[in-house]
């Protein structure tokens, strides 16, 4: 299935960001390893503590997903539940501390077969919080969702790109493995809201995942 144009648009730009900046890690690591350089900014480096985060953030998500639809028709409130999906995410971000990431989030989730189309994405800034510092974390954000669904049952439901506010509220573990690299698994959860069009009044379409997560602290 192919992913909703403007999010594939930006899941591009961060692979291109997430290259860059990898180049540009490569670069700095040579003052770790020359025995001549041993300015400030390479003591810093080789300094950093278990969960030192400041500096550039890039990783991504995988895993399965779950969607949910709720909305108003005739003054009777609807629900419909999409399960057994994908989602994914990829995030560039800036930790500005061992305890806060600030960063630029895409997340997306999609499922087909016989009864579901489904292709759903959010471009988000989001708030990454490590209390203490440590491995656990809480992610929050706002963005904008993009949203493409067809059903056949239990009644029709086709909309191309319909877009909205949205909202994320996510939390996981990590565990440093080596000096840049982190893995971990997050669980989280983006809600979007979409004008009212004829018989959806008060939609509300949200995707969550269960995910694998891969960050580099470069």
């Amino acid at each position: 299935m192919i992913i909703t144009t403007r999010i594939r648009h930006l899941l591009l730009a961060l692979v291109a960001l997430n290259l860059l900046a990898v180049i540009s890690a490569r670069a700095a690591e040579q003052c770790e390893h020359c025995p001549y350089a041993h300015d400030s900014a390479c003591d810093d480096r080789n300094d950093r503590n278990e969960h030192d985060r400041r500096g550039l953030v890039v990783g991504f998500n995988l895993g399965g997903s779950n969607a949910n639809l709720d909305f108003n028709r005739l003054g009777a409130k609807m629900e419909r539940e999409i399960e057994g999906g994908t989602g994914g995410a990829m995030r560039i971000g800036y930790g500005i501390s061992d305890e806060f990431v600030i960063g630029f989030e895409v997340f997306v989730a999609e499922k087909e077969d016989s009864a579901v189309e489904m292709e759903a994405g959010a471009a988000l800034v989001t708030a990454t919080w490590f209390p203490g510092g440590g491995g656990f974390f809480l992610r929050a954000g706002v963005g904008t969702g993009v949203t493409t669904l067809k059903m056949t049952s239990p009644e029709n439901i086709d909309w191309v790109e319909r877009e909205g506010d949205a909202g994320l509220f996510g939390f996981g573990y990590e565990w440093r493995l080596g000096n840049k690299f982190a893995l971990g698994v997050a669980a989280d959860g983006v809600m979007t809201e979409h004008s009212d069009t004829l018989g959806f009044q008060d939609t509300e379409f949200g995707f969550g995942s269960a995910s694998l997560q891969l960050n580099w602290y470069l």
